[in-house]
């Protein structure tokens, strides 16, 4: 299987070009063959011609044999020379010049001869005045100069075959650079930004494949916005009555003197309060799924801490939790204010629910090298490093944990970042645990 997987997984640029480039190799061979082939044999021809020509010079007088002489030799060089050889008509024949034997019975025309150690090319023919003749060249040299003739066909196609297999691998990965191009612009999707694919510059083998991928994108956006609306029309129906319940508890508290009952009845709108905080996170989590990044706007640090220190200041009386500020710059920084205020309460409140009784809640908020920090520290256990990852997930609890919450808090400050650029990063420290969030700026004031 895993073999199967990685033969799939070739890159198809590799593939092409191999393919390609493999039928180019061999139909360059082929091609080199046949040309050397036909180079060759015209050649030859072409030095057949010659003999035949200067035959034909003989017979029609332009070239004439002295009567003392039965044969000529263009050269003393035996490789680069012609001999023109008068036939005896009564013997069989005897070229002194080339050391060939030439049969009486040998017709006209052309002919490969062995002579002196060297192979001749022959063309034998009867003039006009009855005489035969044969001229006669090296075949050594004809072959030579055939084949020196034949290989300078071919370098121009050995020397474009390399230009060539590169110039198809350009065109290869330009082609196919679209096919990276959408691959990049998928994996940059998110469930909060997914948008169709363009179809410009796709091939028409390739569209209906981009098209059937918009559509599933069609499909997702619609599903993924069902399911956020119900989440939030079901946290909202719920508000109502949970507030309705409160007051009829508060209401009804005034009225009961039995210490039981009132033990029974603080024990219901601690339920209630737990159940009004998850229906007010799951309407957080769902605005900041669905919800369109603010315009940034001048934020007051200072102010924004004091906020979130004050939404928990009572929770943390409660639990005798010393929550202060750490560090706070006194800047104003422009960013979408609503969002880094549910990021900086969910921190704050995520660190004050799970510090033990008597603990010590630390806030941050200041600018370093462009950026925003948000920095809650407490005295809490910390958190597994195997869990780091999941208490991220929405409704995720620890399994050690006795603090109540809904296990959104977290859930929702990822969402946040996720959208706005930003980053999340959850650490164990020696006596506790740090929660740091942050977020690039664009500019500040």
């Amino acid at each position: 299987m895993a073999g199967g997987q990685g033969r799939q997984s070739r890159s198809l640029t590799l593939q092409l070009s191999a393919w390609i480039g493999g039928v180019m190799a061999v139909v360059g061979v082929l091609a080199c063959g046949f040309s050397f082939a036909f180079a060759y044999q015209e050649a030859r021809a072409l030095q057949d011609g010659q003999l035949n020509e200067i035959a034909a010079l003989i017979d029609s007088h332009a070239l004439a044999l002295t009567e003392t002489r039965s044969s000529v030799e263009s050269s003393q060089d035996p490789d680069v020379k012609v001999v023109i050889d008068r036939l005896s008509e009564t013997s069989a024949g005897l070229s002194q010049a080339a050391g060939l034997t030439i049969p009486r019975a040998m017709a006209d025309g052309f002919h490969d001869l062995d002579g002196s150690g060297q192979s001749w090319r022959v063309n034998i023919r009867t003039l006009r005045n009855g005489e035969r003749i044969a001229v006669a060249e090296p075949s050594a040299l004809r072959d030579e100069i055939a084949r020196d003739g034949a290989m300078r066909t071919l370098v121009p196609v050995l020397l474009l075959m390399p230009v060539l297999f590169v110039v198809v691998v350009v065109i290869v990965r330009t082609k196919l650079a679209p096919l990276s191009n959408l691959a990049t612009v998928v994996d940059q999707q998110t469930d909060a930004s997914l948008e169709p694919l363009s179809e410009d510059g796709i091939a028409s083998e390739v569209l209906p494949f981009v098209r059937s991928i918009n559509s599933l994108i069609g499909r997702l956006k619609e599903a993924m916005s069902h399911q956020r609306r119900f989440v939030a029309s079901a946290a909202h129906e719920l508000r109502s009555p949970l507030a309705a319940l409160s007051l009829q508890a508060g209401n009804l508290g005034a009225t009961i003197t039995s210490p039981d009952a009132r033990e029974r009845l603080s024990a219901f709108q601690s339920g209630l309060r737990r159940t009004h905080r998850l229906v007010e996170q799951l309407l957080a989590l769902a605005r900041s799924e669905q919800a369109a990044l603010e315009q940034p706007a001048a934020w007051s640090l200072r102010t924004a801490v004091t906020d979130a220190i004050n939404t928990s200041i009572g929770l943390a009386r409660a639990k005798d939790i010393d929550l202060g500020i750490e560090q706070v710059d006194d800047i104003d920084v422009v960013v979408d204010a609503s969002s880094m205020a549910v990021v900086l309460r969910n921190l704050v409140d995520n660190a004050v629910r799970y510090t033990p009784d008597g603990g010590k809640v630390d806030v941050s908020a200041f600018q370093r090298a462009g950026e925003l920090i948000f920095e809650v520290t407490d005295t809490g256990p910390g958190i597994p490093d195997n869990e780091l990852e999941h208490v991220l997930e929405p409704f995720y609890r620890l399994g050690h944990s006795t603090a109540t919450g809904s296990g959104l808090g977290l859930s929702i400050v990822t969402e946040i970042a996720r959208r706005a650029s930003g980053r999340l990063d959850l650490a164990n420290i020696p006596g506790g645990f740090r929660a740091r969030y942050i977020q690039p700026l664009g500019s500040t004031t």
